[in-house]
């Protein structure tokens, strides 16, 4: 796990955490692949950028709704993305998606909070419009799943309604762009606005990598 340093440079943080998310992704398609097939072209084919950005008001009001009923915890940003990727492995692998004979056919995410100017982070001001940019590299078995599932324009409809989400914005990934210090540049934009987070810690929760491990029992 990253370390994090208060007099590390802005540059700096977000290359490790950056860095440790292209680990990530270099891992899973390592592990994912077939035999023959160049690791470039497994992330091309099976990885997307996705920035889910929410309808706040909407969002708000339903969190509302739920404490009046049984006063759960509300929900984080990063909670409703845990609860996205399930109902998206749910579709993709199967209702039995959460058994651990399934878990090498779930996708790989990342997702990481961002907030409105965070690219600009010592005048950001006010946290406003919280939204998540996030990669997905799904296995060769469900690429097919989730791009049927994005064809499915009423289906889509239904799971942005049923999460508060304004929009989703899909594009593929194109990870093999770099940065002149090496890592990615798209997992280094999903890192901007930990760089604030990390010197002046405003939000708890700010980023997820799915699946969660699977703790494996000794006989």
């Amino acid at each position: 796990m990253l370390q994090s340093h208060s007099h590390a440079s802005p540059t700096s943080i977000s290359s490790q955490y950056a860095c440790w998310f292209d680990d990530k992704i270099d891992q899973f398609i390592e592990d994912h692949k077939g035999r023959f097939e160049p690791t470039s072209y497994c992330k091309r084919r099976n990885g997307f950028f996705i920035t889910i950005s929410f309808d706040h008001s909407r969002r708000n009001k339903r969190l509302e709704s739920s404490a009046l009923i049984d006063g759960p915890p509300a929900k984080t940003e990063m909670d409703t993305f845990t609860d996205l990727y399930n109902l998206i492995c749910r579709n993709v692998v199967g209702r039995n998606y959460h058994r651990p004979s399934f878990h090498d056919l779930k996708p790989l995410a990342i997702g990481c909070l961002d907030m409105n100017g965070s690219r600009y982070w010592r005048s950001m001001g006010k946290l406003e419009n919280p939204h998540i940019h996030s990669i997905w590299i799904f296995t060769n078995q469900t690429r097919e799943g989730f791009q049927k599932l994005l064809a499915d324009k009423e289906r889509l409809l239904s799971i942005k309604e049923r999460f508060s989400i304004r929009e989703l914005d899909i594009q593929q990934l194109d990870h093999d762009h770099r940065n002149s210090t090496g890592e990615s540049r798209a997992s280094s934009y999903m890192a901007k606005f930990m760089v604030h987070n990390n010197h002046e810690l405003k939000v708890a929760d700010d980023f997820r990598v799915l699946p969660f491990q699977v703790e494996k029992t000794l006989n």
